[in-house]
């Protein structure tokens, strides 16, 4: 009997060398655990699978995100499916992918459960992961951010998966809201292992990395600064902190940071320790020079003190005219695009998710918290008090939506 027949409850993988063309490409089985003591063998064919609906792009259009079903079990997976012809400049990330993918095993990070040729195409087998991505779904749902007790959740389990990966010696680099996936359950899984990188050198181990991540240009806005630097002190495994910080913003405000600043602009303001933050009644105050009414957070300043409620003493007329004035963010955008002027008067976060951003957003590597000791962060800790899982949080999601992926 051979290591796939074995009905141990032990995931296992069989690597095979691909015949075709493609060299670089494997033919993977992985076996599951199902809800039942047997197991499920998800087959390298395309014979084994019905592809139903699209559920987005991948790589920029150069792939589809399928809903399909898995015929033997009858499970639905989503399915990946690359366009080999369009993805020329793109075989060496996605190799390095599925090669990082086979080597994890965590609930936090996403593993796959399949991948082989067919024809020109690679098929890719996901989990499905019923409510997309985080980022989709504050700009289908929650156009305001997250709430708190969400935010906090999905942090939890986002610095869970980083820890895991951090402990391989393995550098995220690309932890952003498009790269966090939710299932049916609330459990929240790291994607956009393509742009991972491992600590580890074959001939000794290294403290810190100097290259620079193949297509970086995606994930400007959430590196560190010591990534974009790209000098001689390199970075590692906290250059993941300040990516978590930047998707907080991201996540609690309803804005991607940094989206319509000049990448230039952007590596001077976080050289300068110029960061974003969330928004609320006590963060966003009013100036009396940038003719708006707003501090402009294009540069990511601390605010002044004066906060922003004190605005609405003016007349009912004033005050709604100035709840639909918009600023440019810093978080790329205005704060009127998603965010009104209204919504921060009418929010509070909590102290500790400041001091989170705060920390996580620290100029120098050494002076931010390594994700496993955020996790006894009071703003994560606060997920005890809850009670509930992340769908019954965040009771405006729906399932199956559209999602891009990048």
């Amino acid at each position: 009997m051979s290591c796939l027949e074995c009905p141990c409850a032990c995931s296992r993988l069989a690597v095979l060398p691909c015949p075709r063309m493609y060299a670089w490409m494997y033919v993977s089985v992985t076996r599951m655990p199902s809800t039942n003591p047997s197991m499920v063998s998800f087959e390298s064919g395309s014979e084994s699978y019905d592809v139903w609906s699209p559920l987005g792009s991948v790589c920029g259009g150069r792939g589809t995100v399928w809903l399909a079903r898995h015929k033997p079990s009858h499970a639905q997976v989503a399915l990946k499916i690359y366009e080999l012809d369009k993805c020329e400049d793109e075989f060496e990330l996605i190799q390095h992918e599925i090669r990082t993918a086979r080597q994890l095993r965590h609930r936090n990070v996403l593993h796959y459960l399949a991948s082989f040729p067919v024809s020109q195409q690679l098929w890719v087998v996901m989990p499905l992961l019923g409510y997309t991505s985080a980022s989709r779904l504050v700009a289908t749902h929650f156009t305001d951010g997250l709430p708190e007790p969400a935010l906090a959740l999905v942090v939890k389990e986002v610095l869970q998966g980083l820890a895991y990966l951090h402990s391989k010696r393995i550098i995220h680099r690309a932890v952003r809201g498009s790269h966090i996936l939710i299932d049916n359950s609330g459990r929240v899984v790291l994607s956009g292992l393509r742009h991972s990188t491992s600590i580890n050198d074959v001939t000794h181990w290294k403290k810190t990395v100097h290259c620079y991540p193949m297509q970086a240009r995606y994930n400007l806005n959430w590196a560190s600064p010591e990534l974009l630097a790209q000098d001689l002190q390199g970075y590692s495994e906290n250059s993941d902190v300040y990516s978590v910080g930047i998707t907080v913003c991201e996540l609690g405000n309803g804005e991607v940071p940094y989206r319509d600043i000049p990448s230039t602009l952007m590596l001077l303001d976080k050289l300068e320790d110029r960061v974003p933050f969330l928004f609320d009644a006590s963060t966003c105050a009013s100036t009396s020079d940038n003719g708006q009414g707003w501090t402009s957070q294009s540069s990511c300043r601390t605010p002044a003190p004066r906060t922003l409620s004190s605005l609405f003493s003016q007349d009912l007329s004033d005050g709604l005219k100035l709840a639909r004035q918009t600023t440019d963010s810093g978080v790329g955008g205005s704060v009127g695009g998603n965010l009104t002027a209204l919504a921060i008067t009418q929010r509070l976060f909590t102290p500790s998710a400041h001091d989170f951003v705060s920390r996580a957003l620290s100029r120098y590597p050494d002076e931010r918290p390594p994700a496993g000791e955020l996790l006894a962060h009071p703003f994560v800790r606060q997920c005890r008090k809850f009670g509930s899982t992340l769908p019954h949080v965040v009771v405006k999601m729906t399932i199956y939506t559209v999602v891009t992926i990048m």
